[in-house]
């Protein structure tokens, strides 16, 4: 178990050593103390406008129960929370763990509704990515015709693997059986818990798709990410660097998608920073504006999503008590 965190935490100090040997902490510390407060007010703006648009999205990919969307809101920020600070990915998990504490939803359809979530935003990076990369194909030399064909073979097979989500499950579990039963476990109730809940998990998957809420995730999805380029664009110019939208766009997409690399660290420090200098450097920006500007923005952004996290924790804790207040303990 010590193992497993360890790594994690050598990863994360890795990155961080080798970003800050390049730039020092005065840099970073002068980039936010002379942040500009009007864009630093509206990228936090910005960024509720995303948590609320990605909450949206939730309470329209579950399909067993309503669940009001404030509390979705405080559970998107908590998840959002629980990414930049639990090691190994194991934020996603925070998810449904969190919707099953409050609301008494499935795990199974908690983490259905997340996977379909981040099937939307895979197919939406890799759209505007798309976009970005045929502005800059003189700058990165690439043959646009089969950029292209890669991308679209990219974009269906992610929405090929989203529609047959259930049926890929049913693979799974036929799978299991047939190893088991070759391996003479086939009574093991271990085996039997995993059967039934990949089972759950596929009839989710097909009531989530039974509900055709395409077009309207898919708008919110948009909406979202239009809202945390924002949020970067707005950081941005709070530091004082004026960048083009097209060149954000690009450096931002190469950072969310470092990002999303399987990399064990602690949280997405030191990968996103990574990532947004890689981008950010290939699009013009100096070494020191690049690594700086994306620890800036990462503070900031972290900073906003702990207080949110906070009036969140303290707005369901007096909600709960005032329903204790109106029910006692027989109700």
């Amino acid at each position: 178990m010590l193992k497993r965190y360890l790594l994690p935490f050598f990863i994360t100090i890795g990155l961080l050593f080798i970003l800050f040997a390049q730039i020092s902490f005065q840099d970073l510390y002068r980039l936010l103390k002379n942040s500009d407060p009007l864009w630093t007010a509206l990228g936090a703006i910005a960024y509720l406008l995303a948590i609320f648009l990605r909450a949206l999205r939730f309470k329209w990919l579950i399909h067993s129960k309503e669940i009001n969307l404030p509390e979705l809101f405080c559970i998107s920020i908590f998840y959002h929370l629980s990414l930049m600070v639990l090691p190994s990915k194991l934020g996603e998990l925070s998810y449904p763990y969190l919707l099953n504490r409050r609301t008494g939803l499935g795990m199974t359809e908690g983490l259905a509704s997340l996977i379909a979530s981040r099937a939307y935003d895979f197919f939406i990076i890799l759209i505007i990515l798309l976009f970005t990369v045929i502005g800059f194909q003189t700058l990165l030399q690439i043959n646009l015709p089969l950029t292209i064909l890669l991308f679209i073979l990219l974009t269906l097979s992610v929405l090929f693997a989203f529609f047959h989500m259930s049926t890929f499950l049913s693979w799974i579990s036929l799978f299991l059986v047939r190893m088991s039963s070759s391996a003479g476990l086939k009574n093991s109730k271990t085996l039997h818990w995993v059967l039934r809940k990949i089972h759950e998990m596929a009839e989710d998957f097909y009531a989530i798709k039974a509900r055709k809420t395409y077009l309207s995730v898919s708008l919110a999805s948009l909406g979202s990410w239009v809202m945390i380029f924002s949020v970067f664009y707005a950081f941005m110019r709070g530091f004082g660097i004026e960048i083009s939208h097209l060149k954000l766009v690009f450096g931002s997409t190469i950072a969310v998608i470092a990002n999303a690399l399987p990399i064990s660290g602690i949280g997405n420090w030191g990968t996103l920073e990574a990532g947004w200098a890689a981008g950010f450097l290939i699009v013009g920006l100096s070494k020191e504006e690049a690594i700086a500007s994306g620890f800036g923005v990462h503070i900031l952004i972290f900073l906003l999503c702990s207080f949110m996290g906070l009036i969140c924790w303290i707005s369901l804790n007096l909600s709960r008590q005032r329903q204790k207040q109106k029910c006692p303990p027989p109700c």
